[in-house]
């Protein structure tokens, strides 16, 4: 049935590739992410519901279609209920599943709250510039090159200008160069002929064809290898590849974005980047804002997040407290959108309570502060001295760092740091517990 449904994707215009097992499955959709899984619901070694959940877990947004011999009613409404397009019996008929298919690949993501866009949410003024130029520019053909942090959200941008775009109802492919092997990236991209070399054992479409009529996203794309930056300089130019090991010129039509998180004019002084390449993509750049440049922005995409994980694990509903709240607007998360994402999954798993306070949020000590440390100092004589960065400190900043400041002062003694600040010791330890802090000893 896999390898029957893997050719009658291939013959509709579909790349597809098939497992046997959960694990090989969930291992697969961690290395490609897929825009669709055709899932059976009984496997080897997990069943079908299990690797759903597990699927959600990695990627809320993945999109599922069930395959079962079954038609339990329980079962359907488990499996919608955990996330699934929709699910077909077995022997499953050809026609109805490329019905479902199309259907679920043309489904533009849903919107974000108030202010967002196309699964993009924010409502500062930083990303409602970005908002602005992505509406601006999506319905152009021009190459947008997208830069930004780790964890900005780069994809989802990405996203949203092919769901906006005239190209909306082809597919949005992804080129991860960080995960595809650089000696596997020129298959990948371009596909083979039978033959090409020891392993083509049969031809492979590559992700320049599976992208025709769509949009094509070239994800940090300045770990690209050199020698294939030529190459993709000319098909940005002509629209026209050969596949690896054949001699016929194939044309597409495919809109080109990109996305860095890589300074990539440093790149090219180093060499490690083709000058040319970086003018052709560097038509239309975006650049998106690191979280802790977002303002409120944090609170509301956390409070996002927390609906969604009690949604998907099914636990009671949660509310974040007010020290919470100011301990996540204190937080500089290096990791961004990505990093608040796993903060507040864990705190739902790790937390039995209907109110999560700032001690049930797991924050790596990088992201205590949004700014460099050492910007308070308390002098021996008790004299207070704050240093401004040029984008500003936080009040919630300062007042974390003054505390850090004080007990460092006097080793960690409560009673002597207290003293110091004038504050009660009560004040000063809930004023610890807000800002994630502990002595290094009590008095």
């Amino acid at each position: 049935m896999c390898q029957l449904l893997i050719s009658f994707l291939g013959e509709i215009g579909y790349s597809a590739a098939g497992v046997g097992t959960g694990a090989e499955s969930l291992a697969l959709y961690a290395q490609r992410r897929p825009e669709l899984v055709i899932l059976d619901m009984k496997l080897p070694d997990m069943d079908g519901l299990e690797i759903l959940r597990l699927l959600k877990e990695t990627d809320a947004s993945c999109r599922v279609i069930i395959l079962s011999s079954y038609s339990t009613v329980s079962i359907v409404v488990e499996a919608m209920k955990l996330g699934a397009e929709n699910y077909l019996i077995k022997p499953t008929p050809l026609p109805e599943l490329q019905v479902l298919i199309d259907s679920a690949l043309q489904r533009p993501l849903p919107a974000g709250a108030d202010g967002g866009l196309e699964g993009a949410i924010g409502n500062s003024e930083a990303m409602q510039e970005v908002f602005t130029m992505v509406r601006r520019v999506a319905g152009t053909q021009a190459t947008v090159l997208i830069r930004g942090e780790s964890g900005t959200g780069k994809q989802v941008i990405a996203r949203a200008i092919h769901v906006l775009s005239s190209a909306s109802q082809g597919r949005f492919v992804t080129v991860d160069c960080v995960n595809i092997p650089p000696s596997l990236m020129a298959t990948e991209l371009f596909g083979h002929e039978l033959g090409a070399f020891t392993d083509a054992r049969f031809q492979k479409k590559g992700l320049l064809e599976v992208a025709d009529g769509g949009t094509l996203f070239l994800d940090e794309i300045g770990l690209m290898p050199v020698d294939l930056q030529a190459s993709l300089l000319n098909i940005f130019e002509t629209q026209r590849f050969r596949r690896i090991g054949g001699t016929e010129e194939l044309e597409v039509s495919v809109r080109f974005l990109a996305a860095t998180n890589a300074d990539l004019e440093d790149l090219v002084k180093k060499g490690a980047f083709r000058e040319d390449l970086y003018y052709r993509l560097n038509v239309v750049p975006l650049d998106l804002p690191p979280l802790r440049d977002r303002g409120e922005d944090v609170v509301l995409i956390a409070e996002h997040f927390l609906d969604l994980f009690v949604s998907l694990h099914g636990t009671p509903p949660r509310r974040l407290a007010a020290d919470a709240l100011d301990r996540l607007r204190a937080s500089a998360l290096p990791g961004n959108v990505r990093e608040l994402k796993n903060v507040m999954e864990r705190a739902v798993l790790m937390t039995d309570r209907s109110v999560i306070r700032a001690q049930d949020l797991i924050i790596d000590r990088r992201s205590k502060s949004a700014s460099n440390e050492a910007r308070v100092g308390i002098g021996a004589d008790g004299a207070v001295s704050i240093e401004f960065p040029p984008q500003g400190l936080g009040l919630d900043v300062i007042e974390q760092q003054v505390i850090e400041a004080a007990l460092e002062v006097t080793g960690g003694n409560i009673t002597h740091a207290a003293a110091l600040l004038h504050v009660s010791r009560d004040t000063l330890r809930y004023r610890m517990t807000k800002h994630g802090l502990e002595a290094k000893r009590e008095p």
